[in-house]
């Protein structure tokens, strides 16, 4: 106290006086601010980073960034406090001055520390899913963390709000009050909406397809899943046109993946021979032609088997697989054109259908 009282004398009132302790307190805070800053960057970093996690570094990361704005923010809030020992209660206008310089670097600490608190909350939650992912030897759904991400945002921001409208003396009660009717008038005027929304969570959570799968719709249409949202799942078709179906649709729908729980896909190809043709012949080189394919699996191995005898010919149909369900299409195609012309070169025909017309002249037409 004595020393602080020796330095008060050097300066000829109390308003200087004030005046350069609110200075010394900012660039004070600035100084800590970098010395911390510092002090993470070299000796908590270099422990840190010996830990078997990523996450402690990445949340590190987001700290250092942000160290100087609160430094500011913080050594501003208490020069203004420091300030305001200088302002006597009848200068109001000075006062009220204050009151808005404090309640505006409020509400920039708020910020700040909203926005350091997100992107922790971001950085943890990706983490976390990853790492799932990683234990549990499946893909990363891609479309959850949005939906994650911005709850958390959303819940975070409405803490920062009350916080502030608290600290500024309004009664945060009568706002949850209202909030909560609002959301009840909301949820009862947007049903459609809301229904929406909960089948996109219920999709997410229980995934019966993910982003890059191929799937069928119940109308029949085909198309890979291009992207998951929280109102509607958009669907790329072979025509590179987007089929935007809503998600409570989906989820009473019957929806069949292509990709799901293995991309390893069943290719078929179906012919006709004419009655008369020696069916091992046609099975043999429709056989080998499939294990000659390189994109055909050889186990299990490509099959033949008779599946009617109609009424022109004898359909044929070959059996196999392949590791990619977008290779399907091309081998098939390539598979019949082999065939064909296989089957040229063999003589084995490929009928088209016959009819036999028998004409029956009547006795009156002969006389």
């Amino acid at each position: 106290m004595k020393s602080l009282d020796g330095f008060r004398s050097y300066f000829a009132s109390d308003v200087l006086y004030h005046l350069v302790v609110a200075c010394i307190l900012f660039i004070g805070t600035l100084v800590i601010g970098w010395i911390l800053k510092r002090f993470f960057n070299t000796v908590v970093w270099k422990l840190i980073s010996k830990t078997r996690s990523d996450l402690d570094d990445l949340i590190l990361g987001i700290i250092l960034d942000r160290i100087t704005w609160i430094a500011v923010v913080a050594g501003a809030y208490l020069a203004t406090e420091e300030v305001a020992k200088t302002i006597y209660p009848s200068q109001a206008l000075a006062t009220q001055f204050l009151g808005y310089a404090q309640g505006i670097i409020f509400v920039s600490f708020v910020l700040v520390i909203t926005f350091v608190v997100i992107r922790i909350a971001d950085a943890s939650v990706r983490y976390a899913i990853e790492s799932h992912a990683r234990r549990t030897s499946s893909r990363f759904n891609e479309a959850l963390f949005p939906l994650i991400r911005r709850l958390i945002n959303i819940v975070i921001a409405l803490i920062a709000v009350i916080i502030t409208l608290d600290h500024f003396g309004q009664d945060v009660s009568s706002l949850v009050v209202s909030l909560g009717v609002g959301s009840l008038a909301i949820a009862l005027a947007a049903q459609d909406t809301i229904a929406n929304m909960i089948g996109g969570f219920v999709i997410m959570l229980d995934r019966p397809f993910r982003v890059g799968d191929r799937i069928q719709l119940p109308s029949g249409e085909t198309g890979d899943v291009y992207e998951i949202g929280i109102r509607s799942t958009k669907i790329q078709d072979f025509d590179s046109n987007l089929i935007i179906i809503p998600n409570s649709d989906l989820v009473k729908s019957r929806v069949v993946n292509f990709s799901y729980p293995e991309e390893m896909i069943r290719v078929t190809m179906e012919v006709g021979v004419a009655y008369g043709t020696r069916l091992d012949d046609a099975k043999s080189i429709m056989t080998d032609i499939a294990r000659q394919h390189p994109d055909v699996l050889r186990d299990p191995p490509p099959e033949v088997y008779t599946v009617a005898l109609a009424d022109s010919s004898v359909n044929l149909r070959l059996v196999a697989r392949t590791d990619d369900y977008k290779k399907k299409f091309l081998i098939e195609t390539a598979l019949r054109e082999r065939v064909y012309a296989a089957f040229m070169g063999a003589g084995i025909q490929i009928p088209f259908p016959q009819r036999v017309v028998r004409i029956v002249s009547s006795p009156d037409a002969t006389s």
